[in-house]
């Protein structure tokens, strides 16, 4: 049979099956073939559907505060996914993991196997359509202010929800609710970090807390004795210092010796090539001096007293100093630098400090 015509059309699942259980349709069952193209399910492409209408270029008159499409994106993506049927890991890890990002134990087979568990991920959740749109909404809505965060999306991304025509079972819509709930919690341990980094910037700070650290454990491992530059006396090393920033990275106290012996046979291997050690060159190392430093100058900077209204003039000038680098290193505007010192504060100020 010669074909002389093809209309090709495009519409959702549900949609579809609607028409294909209407009685009267039966002309359209015999003549349509159908095909099925899921949803993205890669973050990181989805990121870029909505970064082409969502960008300095394209929106004038707002700023699009850092990690705002990312969080819209992830809700999205999540809300396609099937839960893990036998890797012992969490939605958002396996996202994570489509997305290209690696995981102790798991091999590009791995997500393979993930992939061929769940043959039809991503023919159900939230289109970029509704993701959009509520973009947008979060863009109009507020007309006073400069700037849009991701709580402002997350929120009209949340009352859609309620309403959405797609959306006919309640448990579904709860399971979506549930999904922003983790959202929220990956944009908090995100902007944690950044706060953090931003308070231990201080580069020079953060050296000669290194130094200091290795002079300790040069001792300890070689068994000596630390001078101490203030008295002239020669100490023992100091434990509580170095289990300060052990403790940053998990080092439990059963392998602290182990680690040490690393670092300083790293810095032998370093001597014998004629090069100097950089702390910067060692990423677990880094991570635990900053997140050190952090932890010794979150107190002085008094992060907390950005929730009350009273902040002296040597505090103030230290968080315009923070508050800069957001701007500087991380795309912050003013409003959403303030925004987000504020919103961290606030978790600092109940507690719930630990980095996770």
């Amino acid at each position: 049979t010669d074909i002389d015509e093809v209309i090709v059309g495009h519409t959702n699942e549900p949609e579809y099956k609607k028409l294909q259980n209407n009685e009267l349709m039966e002309a359209f069952r015999d003549r349509t073939v159908k095909i099925d193209i899921p949803y993205n399910t890669v973050w990181k492409e989805e990121v870029k559907i909505y970064g082409r209408d969502f960008n300095d270029r394209q929106i004038t008159g707002k700023h699009i505060a850092p990690h705002t499409i990312e969080m819209s994106a992830m809700w999205a993506v999540l809300t396609r996914l099937e839960e893990p049927k036998k890797a012992q890991i969490t939605l958002v890890q396996k996202m994570k993991l489509y997305a290209g990002k690696t995981l102790p134990g798991f091999t590009e087979d791995n997500v393979k196997e993930l992939r061929e568990e769940a043959p039809r991920e991503g023919m159900e959740g939230i289109s970029p359509r509704y993701i959009q749109d509520k973009i947008s909404n979060a863009l109009v809505r507020d007309d006073t202010g400069s700037c849009v965060n991701p709580f402002m999306v997350l929120n009209e991304l949340e009352a859609g929800l309620s309403h959405h025509s797609l959306i006919t079972r309640e448990e579904i819509r709860k399971r979506f609710r549930e999904l922003l709930t983790m959202v929220k919690q990956e944009y908090e341990d995100v902007v944690k970090n950044e706060v953090q980094k931003a308070i231990s910037a201080d580069e020079e700070a953060i050296a000669r807390l290194c130094g200091n650290y290795v002079d300790n454990i040069k001792a300890y491992t070689f068994h000596e004795k630390v001078r101490n530059k203030f008295t002239g006396q020669e100490d023992d090393p100091d434990e509580r210092l170095m289990r300060s920033i052990e403790e940053k990275i998990d080092i439990s106290e059963s392998r602290k010796d182990d680690f040490r012996r690393e670092v300083m046979n790293y810095i032998a291997a370093l001597a014998l090539e004629g090069k100097q050690f950089d702390y910067k060159t060692n990423e677990r190392l880094q991570k635990a001096l900053e997140l050190k430093l952090f932890e010794d100058q979150k107190d002085s900077i008094k992060l907390t007293s950005l929730v009350s209204s009273v902040v002296d003039k040597d505090t103030q000038e230290k968080i315009d100093i923070v508050k800069g680098r957001l701007i500087k290193n991380y795309a912050y505007c003013d409003v959403c630098a303030t925004d987000i010192l504020n919103y961290v504060a606030s978790i600092f100020a109940r507690g719930d400090s630990k980095q996770r």
